[in-house]
């Protein structure tokens, strides 16, 4: 179909079509601004809902720091902690005969180093006699007392760094002993138990799974949709396998539309009243629905 000038040959345009098409010309610039446009209330309550997860804010499998033997796991499956109370104990007898022994060799380097000294104090005092008495003795016993110095001098340095390395080395068994006892890094619940007592374990050995309390919500937004959504936007939450509907709060969202779904990813911290604490599960299918604020909170 033919518009403008064309479809009125020769003629003129009618007050109300050259209004019409100043009001779109001006709405046409208006759009070129880079603030995308909101969208409208009822798309958005016409919207179905979309499909999102419950997971928790932190899930951590806790490892043993020290090799040995797990003497007992108090932390059972589905138990609730606290932070930094103890979720297993390795056997510490073998940890605390082997800080005995790097106690003993701190001991032993520290006496080595003394006699070192002592050697060196010496080597010191029989040079300065023999510079003294320079003129009346040969200058093959001042160049060995010199040389006992300097030997004296590299065995104080030699017995200090090893000294050192005794004291780490003391210090690693006592960190060891005290690691003996794996705690919870944040309270929790425990959901998986991967060892029992009387397995041993290596350093970096997974022994628990634990799980936060805090939950969130992980869902996907049609890039339709995509510009409603801000961080600080409200959504409404439903849990259809329990029957409970909640809120949370978008605190997370991807600043890009993934190529092969066309859906933006976001996350949203759920608020969990005292009620249900404990009792919701992660992996929980939910139906997420945004509402008509969401486009508007958080600019």
């Amino acid at each position: 179909m033919r518009s403008g000038p064309r479809a009125r040959r020769g003629g003129q345009w009618p007050r109300w079509l050259t209004a019409g098409w100043l009001l779109a010309c001006a709405g046409s610039a208006g759009a070129s601004t880079p603030e995308a446009p909101a969208l409208p209330e009822q798309a958005l309550k016409a919207s179905q809902p979309l499909l999102g997860v419950v997971v928790a804010s932190q899930t951590l499998d806790v490892v043993s720091e020290v090799e040995g033997r797990l003497a007992e796991v108090p932390a059972h499956l589905g138990k609730r902690v606290q932070a930094g109370e103890v979720l297993a104990s390795l056997d510490v007898e073998p940890l605390r005969l082997e800080l005995e022994a790097r106690k003993a060799n701190v001991r032993a380097a520290e006496a080595t180093t003394r006699r070192a000294a002592l050697v060196l104090v010496q080597a010191k005092q029989r040079l300065e006699r023999e510079e003294r008495i320079r003129a009346f003795s040969a200058a093959e016993a001042e160049e060995a007392a010199r040389g006992e110095v300097a030997v004296a001098d590299a065995d104080v340095a030699l017995a200090q760094a090893r000294q050192s390395e005794a004291l780490a080395r003391m210090a690693q068994a006592e960190r060891d002993l005290a690691q003996a006892r794996i705690r919870a890094p944040f309270t929790g619940t425990v959901t998986e138990q991967y060892l029992t007592p009387g397995m041993r374990v290596s350093r970096a050995t997974p022994v628990v799974r634990l799980v936060s309390e805090e939950l969130r919500l992980r869902f996907a937004v049609p890039e339709g949709l995509a510009p409603a959504l801000r961080v600080g936007a409200t959504v409404r939450v439903r849990l259809s396998a329990v029957g409970e509907e909640l809120t949370g709060t978008v605190d997370r969202l991807s600043p890009e539309v993934d190529p092969a779904s066309r859906h933006q990813k976001a996350e949203a911290l759920l608020q969990v009243p005292a009620r249900l604490k404990g009792r919701l599960s992660t992996g929980l299918l939910a139906e997420v629905f945004l509402h008509p604020e969401a486009r508007v909170q958080g600019r």
